[in-house]
């Protein structure tokens, strides 16, 4: 998902400039401990330069997003890569990660693919 910094994505007449360093993580298996469970850490997938919208409360509710501190929309090219990252991963951005909460093709604009991240209170998603 590399792309130069700041190349624009289209939306209508509208120019989305992707100025923000989006890094996905994906939750791995990276070991086992003394009584053989699975040790689990969060490894990189995949970087991507991003827009990054926030996302209103009614749009909150109305995704069911209920308990979230702070929810973000973040924009990149719809890449198959992009389009690899599922719900189970995380996104870091804004120097703060956010769990993500929705995915998919933007809904008005080709070419371009949306997250929907999501930050809770200290205790984690409900």
């Amino acid at each position: 998902m590399a792309q130069a910094q700041g190349a624009p994505l289209s939306r209508g007449k509208e120019v989305i400039i992707r100025d923000r360093k989006a890094l996905f993580e994906r939750r791995a298996e990276t070991g086992r401990n003394p009584l053989n469970a699975p040790i689990y850490e969060w490894q990189p997938i995949g970087a991507s330069w991003a827009a990054v919208e926030e996302v209103g409360e009614g749009e909150v509710a109305a995704n069911g997003i209920e308990g979230a501190v702070a929810a973000i929309r973040v924009l990149v090219l719809d890449t198959p890569q992009a389009r690899s990252i599922t719900l189970a991963d995380r996104l870091q951005i804004l120097g703060q990660t956010w769990d993500l909460v929705g995915r998919g093709p933007h809904s008005a604009k080709r070419g371009v693919y949306a997250f929907v991240g999501a930050r809770y209170a200290s205790g984690g998603a409900p």
